[in-house]
């Protein structure tokens, strides 16, 4: 500090003098250029001290990257005093490369504020044990934005011969809910009686009653005492379980519990029920001097085993009905874009609609995502599963786990103009973040030391052709290598990163399958199947992609989906090796040199010798359900024209449906 303020006190000086004035004028000039001299000198020296005292900080405090290269920290921008002073960097600035879902993040933020979940007997349940041994959590919820759930309302619509969606613009809203319910073996699969409702709450009973006149009930208490001036308005729901019968009989999973979703879809023809105008309600109500609170809730009914009170044994379990609430403000279920009327407009009326939006003319129009996660790092605290604390383990990358850097290899060969989203658990998605923005700081020599080369023709890049994994050939480390940084490979081959926080509260993460991994797949497809013509769900490690011919992972699907010679089918699987990478070869060097000699010299080997399964799964997105891991469900009667449905839920697969030009 002393030393601060002779320095501001050196700075000043020349002023003072200017202002006192001399006789001899030239005397002054070099006075001042001399004080101005040392001043500079003095200044440059302590900014050079300090500058040496922070990164030996840095460097000494940050930890080791994630990659063995050796350039990150000076590209990355991050300094030991703006870590300290917000600890975790507070907002997530996006590029054009790199996009981080701040919309998700805040309905994350608004589910943990405001939404709620609860249970209690059904009537005539005559009760037994205790309820409370079953616990409930509100998941993710959003707004539908399904292109296939788009098209079943307006179906229903016409059959019904009403016509009151009025071609989509008064389309009823359609939402998506899941709430978490522990102890899944203790539980009938069979669901009954669902209900859901989107609900007003007015500051009084005169404009709750002026709101959609006749229509909607008014919430009452028991005695039918009035509550809060709330109007509520029911939709059609259906439940669902995908998997749950097949983990309640694994028996790695016992103990967890499982997601049951939620769908809803209010009724049509109403303004006020949209979804695009719930939403315009809610940015308004800090404007407006009539609502208050928006909410959408959803009810079951299951059928659960409870204990005799006082009594351990299982045997004198017994069965009865309970049922299940879940309640999320409409701030936690809001997206991106609510007006599904430009879904309504968009739609395809047959396999090939080059008209709809969902339908692109050729492989370069096409809009694809490939999709993986939710990634996370988990250790074990007091013998069970947990995932890993940011605060306890420094070290730890979070959701940004080490194959990530092979999986953009091949994607940034052969998936020029796509999207690669990373879904990460919510409890690490900051420092998931930071890893990601140092990563994409990194030059390519870096991350790729041996294969680097095949990005030098900044050409080749530009024609956004397929770069053949034949060109792979490794070279000696100190070969002339590209000096971009993967920020700069990845803009020139128009690839985007979009980073996906998923709501993951403790006691999902150590009772869930793969860290809540059926709560995002149906979420995925509700969320986002209305921004891109196809998806491909690849769980983990990317699917490596490689033709005879020459053709980009993009041309490869646009020709099994849209092409005239297609199979038309909803969505496809891909055959992989599992584990052909064994876990030991954790770096890029291994991994990729692995890839390289099962694409040139192994593969027919592996197809006669290796285990071969069902692995990802890509679908075009005017005919996806759900992205169910490792199947691509549908629903059939609402396809478009000429699309079949070729992969039927619990069936085997038909030839057709496999996509077998796909290397692992």
């Amino acid at each position: 500090m002393q030393r601060r303020r002779q320095q501001r006190r050196i700075l000043r000086a020349p002023t003072m003098r200017r202002r006192v004035g001399s006789t001899t004028a030239t005397v002054n000039v070099l006075l001042l250029f001399l004080i101005t001299l040392v001043s500079l000198v003095t200044t440059m020296f302590y900014f050079h001290f300090e500058l040496l005292q922070n990164l030996n900080g840095y460097f000494k405090n940050t930890p080791p990257p994630l990659y063995d290269y050796n350039t990150a920290d000076q590209k990355t921008g991050f300094t030991k005093e703006a870590a300290a002073a917000k600890n975790i960097v507070s907002t997530h600035p996006s590029n054009d490369v790199l996009k981080f879902d701040e919309h998700v993040l805040a309905n994350i933020r608004e589910t943990y504020r405001g939404a709620r979940s609860f249970t209690e007997w059904a009537p005539n349940a005559d009760p037994i044990g205790d309820i409370g041994q079953f616990q409930t959590i509100p998941l993710l919820a959003t707004v539908d934005r399904r292109p296939i759930i788009v098209r079943k309302q307006l179906i229903e619509d016409k059959k019904n011969r009403l016509n009151l969606a009025a071609n989509g613009k008064l389309l009823g809203c359609a939402m998506t809910g899941a709430t978490f319910i522990s102890d899944l073996e203790l539980l009938e699969l069979k669901h009954y009686a669902p209900t859901c409702d989107v609900c007003f709450q007015f500051v009084n009973h005169k404009d709750m009653t002026d709101f959609v006149p006749s229509l909607g009930y008014e919430v009452l208490k028991p005695g039918l005492q009035s509550t809060a001036a709330t109007k509520c308005f029911e939709g059609e729901a259906t439940v669902e379980a995908r998997f749950a019968d097949w983990q309640r009989g694994d028996r790695r999973f016992k103990g967890s519990g499982y997601q049951w979703h939620v769908d809803c879809a209010l009724p049509n023809g109403i303004q006020e029920l949209t979804c695009r105008e719930i939403s315009r309600m809610q940015d308004d109500i800090d404007l407006l001097d009539d609502s208050q609170k928006i909410y959408f809730k959803t009810k079951f009914e299951l059928d659960g085993w409870f204990r005799q009170p006082d009594s351990d044994d299982d045997e004198s379990s017994q069965k009865r009905r309970f049922r299940i609430y879940t309640e999320w403000p409409w701030t936690a279920v809001m997206s991106h874009d609510d007006d599904r009327s430009a879904i309504a407009n968009g739609l395809s009326t047959s396999w090939n609609d080059i008209d709809s939006k969902f339908v692109p003319s050729n492989h370069h129009e096409m809009s694809l995502a490939h999709v993986e996660g939710p990634g996370y790092d988990q250790s074990e605290y007091r013998g069970h599963i947990s995932l890993k604390s940011m605060n306890a383990d420094k070290l730890s990358k979070g959701g940004i786990h080490p194959r990530l850097v092979s999986n953009l290899f091949h994607l940034i060969r052969n998936a020029p103009g796509s999207t690669h989203m990373v879904a990460v658990v919510d409890g690490q998605a900051q420092r998931s973040y930071n890893v990601m923005l140092m990563l994409l700081n990194t030059s390519i020599s870096d991350l790729f030391k041996m294969y680097g080369k095949v990005f030098r023709n900044v050409g080749t890049l530009n024609d956004q052709d397929l770069i053949p994994i034949s060109s792979m050939n490794p070279i000696d480390v100190n070969s002339s290598q590209p000096s971009m940084t993967l920020l700069e490979l990845l803009r020139i081959r128009k690839i985007k990163i979009h980073m996906v926080p998923i709501i993951t509260p403790s006691l999902v993460f150590e009772k869930t399958v793969c860290g809540g991994q059926y709560t995002f797949t149906p979420y995925l497809a509700a969320r986002y199947s209305a921004d891109y013509q196809v998806i491909m769900y690849i769980d983990g490690d990317t699917a490596m992609v490689e033709s005879s011919n020459k053709r980009t992972l993009n041309e490869i699907l646009y020709d099994r989906f849209f092409r005239q010679k297609s199979s038309k089918c909803a969505g496809h699987r891909m055959r992989l090796i599992e584990q052909y990478v064994k876990p030991e070869y954790n770096n890029n060097e291994a991994v990729l040199q692995c890839t390289q000699n099962l694409a040139l010299d192994k593969w027919q080997y592996a197809l006669k010798n290796c285990h071969l399964k069902e692995g990802h799964i890509v679908a075009r997105t005017d005919s996806v359900y759900a992205f169910s891991v490792h199947h691509p469900d549908t629903l059939d009667g609402y396809l478009p024209e000429g699309v079949d449905d070729c992969i039927p839920p619990y069936s085997d697969m038909e030839q057709k449906a496999m996509l077998r030009d796909i290397k692992h």
